[in-house]
């Protein structure tokens, strides 16, 4: 009886080890005014690196002081942070209480995202990758246009290459300046006129400096909205853990 009680009492103390041990692992949510917007940080406390992500739509963005993403959390990087943050990574992302069509790729955004990276850079040493989806792949280019060696590399997912209402697209952001590693990642069942698989191999063209670049296909063919929104094959519905996957593999080669 008393080895069992022992036994009972080791496994216990085990359990609250491990308990505390996780915990402390994972940082909590940070959410930081930097200057005509917020950003989210959360992530493990020492994070294989970090996916700074950048949803699509009209970009309006917005959480609560406690990290949770209360709009746009449909959008497909959005709703995976859970996936992102169970393969190591850091997860960042920013609000925009008004629309961001037509602005991201101009030099006040990108001015905007490097405020972000500076601080996240004081949560982290971790690489920060720029990670964009539909038209959220405009700001992640723009950025990592603009911020040369702040970045460790980018991600277009999705991407909207031809003319949309927004009156811009992945390739207005200077694809050509880009100079750190791109992963370029398209769905084959995607039907969303401006931002299909056909536009997948210019995107990757386009990125002439890029050191190390790569397309990615996926595809897939559930759907439970419009072509161009998140719960389409456009926001990879239903394969969304073998597209983060894959994602988390490249930028760790």
């Amino acid at each position: 009886m008393r080895r069992a009680v022992l036994a009972a009492a080791r496994s216990v103390v085990v359990a609250l080890v491990l308990c505390v041990a996780g915990a402390s692992a994972m940082a909590q949510a940070v959410v930081q005014d930097i200057g005509g917007t917020q950003v989210l940080y959360t992530g493990p406390a020492t994070p294989r690196a970090v996916v700074f992500v950048f949803a699509g739509g009209d970009g309006t963005v917005a959480f609560n002081t406690a990290g949770q993403i209360t709009h746009l959390n449909g959008n497909f990087l959005l709703r995976t942070q859970s996936l992102w943050l169970a393969q190591g990574f850091g997860f960042a992302t920013l609000a925009s209480s008004s629309s961001l069509l037509g602005q991201r790729h101009t030099p006040a955004y990108a001015a905007m995202i490097g405020r972000a990276v500076d601080f996240i850079r004081t949560r982290t040493t971790a690489p920060i990758w720029l990670v964009g989806t539909s038209m959220g792949s405009i700001a992640a280019a723009n950025g990592a246009a603009s911020l040369g060696g702040k970045v460790a590399g980018v991600v277009l997912t999705s991407s909207v290459a031809g003319q949309s209402r927004a009156g811009e697209t992945v390739f207005d952001s200077n694809l050509g300046a880009i100079a750190v590693p791109a992963l370029v990642v398209s769905n084959k069942g995607d039907t969303c006129p401006v931002a299909g698989p056909g536009f997948a191999p210019q995107i990757l063209a386009a990125l002439s400096r890029a050191p190390r670049k790569d397309l990615i296909y996926v595809e897939s063919h559930q759907s439970q909205s419009d072509p161009c929104e998140a719960m389409s094959p456009h926001g990879y519905l239903g394969i969304e853990g073998d597209v983060v996957q894959r994602i988390a593999g490249w930028i760790g080669r």
